[in-house]
């Protein structure tokens, strides 16, 4: 089984949200198991750099922002290099902004994808997004040294300013494991087909001649996608920038071990249920000198509660355009199938792009307002806690407002969740 699914909607007769497409990892952001390879990085700065313009744009504001930046990056050793490819921390821009493209040290233009996960055809440039894009780089592109990344895109239909952020790139050059010197690292427990209980511990075993430095253990299952790809079905980590100039670093993974002994407790009181024999789990081990390892994968696995289920319900109907300024109104439905019961405990899902307090109105959900605790001019991912009195079963409806006059509230794609997790018997 692989582990990246499209978008799926809420559908009431389902034990789970499991109604997925499965595609190949060959566009995932998590190497394959096995991998060796060595990672450059570059991180932007500042307000003007990370924007990446049209170069045909017409507004006047979009003019003062070309000629696009030249950033740079160093790279130290390319020297049993097979592949390499490039990840984005990628803010989707103005709506309509397209052909998204980068390239390295004046090399051909390569195509960033864009999310394909949206309803019905809808293009993908009609929703905000914030996601990881990633990309096969060639090899002749790149050079030992100080290389260059310049962006640029375009519109579709009439759209006069075309706008997409790079906040930050890690570039992955994988290596031929027979040349070069990398760590050993394994899952000892659990092990595939086994079943484990709340807050699993994680044990595994890391070695290097040269020491281990890093260990990440990253799960494949089914909750909120916090990567912005539309994909609840996938390995769970995102590349993010927490303040913009930052550099970008690995969160909502299940962890990050520094020393012996290598053991990982997950914290899965907000995992919701999962269907049986469908949890995976891999660890990347990172050694002294920068050289990183891929284990095998432990699949096959399930996760088994006694006394809580927790359940995640997506909205639908997300609108095309959801963002809000100068008195606009957005909704989205977010149905629920579930029967609540005594010391039940919710919490509301959500990703948005300038979701700053200071600028917009609460967020509401049947009618009762919350704060949104975003970011200014920059985005955000956050699980807010809500009462489960403001939650009917049934349809429920999210509501975003804001009489700003400056930037907008853009709830990012694929919109809110609701999760609840509630005892299986109530006292």
């Amino acid at each position: 089984m692989t582990c990246r699914c499209s978008l799926v909607f809420f559908a009431a007769a389902l034990f789970l949200v499991s109604s997925h497409s499965f595609a190949d990892d060959v566009d995932s952001s998590v190497p394959p198991p096995g991998s060796v390879y060595r990672e450059y990085f570059l991180d932007n700065k500042g307000d003007a750099d990370w924007r990446v313009t049209d170069p045909q744009a017409t507004a006047e504001g979009a003019r003062k922002k070309l000629p696009n930046s030249i950033l740079k990056f160093e790279v130290d050793d390319l020297s049993h290099v097979l592949r390499a490819t490039a990840v984005f921390d990628r803010w989707g821009g103005h709506l309509k902004t397209t052909d998204k493209r980068v390239r390295f040290n004046g090399g051909d233009w390569l195509t960033i994808p864009e999310i394909s996960t949206t309803p019905d055809g809808l293009p993908p440039e009609k929703f905000y997004s914030q996601d990881n894009p990633v990309i096969e780089v060639p090899i002749d592109q790149l050079k030992e040294g100080t290389n260059t990344l310049e962006g640029t895109c375009g519109v579709i239909e009439n759209a006069n300013w075309g706008q997409w952020g790079l906040y930050s790139m890690r570039l992955r050059v994988y290596l031929d494991p027979e040349s070069v010197s990398h760590p050993e690292v394994k899952i000892e427990s659990p092990v595939s087909g086994g079943t484990f209980g709340e807050n699993p511990v994680i044990r595994l075993s890391a070695e290097s001649e040269n020491g281990v430095s890093r260990v990440d253990v990253v799960a494949c299952y089914n909750d909120f996608d916090e990567n912005g790809d539309g994909r609840f079905l996938d390995w769970h980590e995102a590349y993010f920038q927490p303040t913009r100039g930052e550099r970008a670093h690995l969160s909502e993974h299940v962890g990050t071990l520094t020393r012996e002994p290598y053991e990982q407790t997950w914290d899965t009181k907000w995992v919701p249920n999962q269907n049986p024999r469908t949890v995976r789990l891999l660890a990347r081990a990172q050694d002294s000198r920068g050289v990183w390892t891929v284990s095998e994968i432990v699949d096959e696995l399930t996760l088994e509660r006694t006394s809580h289920t927790v359940r995640l319900f997506p909205a639908i109907d997300v609108p095309t355009r959801f963002g809000v300024r100068v008195g606009q109104e957005e909704s989205c439905r977010i149905p629920v199938a579930l029967k609540l019961v005594p010391k039940a405990e919710a919490r509301l899902a959500l990703r948005t792009w300038h979701g700053w307090d200071g600028h917009h109105e609460p967020l509401s959900l049947n009618g009762h307002s919350f704060p949104i605790h975003g970011k200014n001019h920059h985005y955000d991912y956050d699980q807010l806690p809500i009462s489960v009195d403001w939650i009917r079963t049934g349809d429920n409806v999210f509501t975003i407002r804001s009489m700003t006059e400056h930037h907008m509230l853009e709830v990012l794609w694929p919109g809110p969740a609701i999760l609840i997790r509630q005892p299986v018997h109530a006292d």
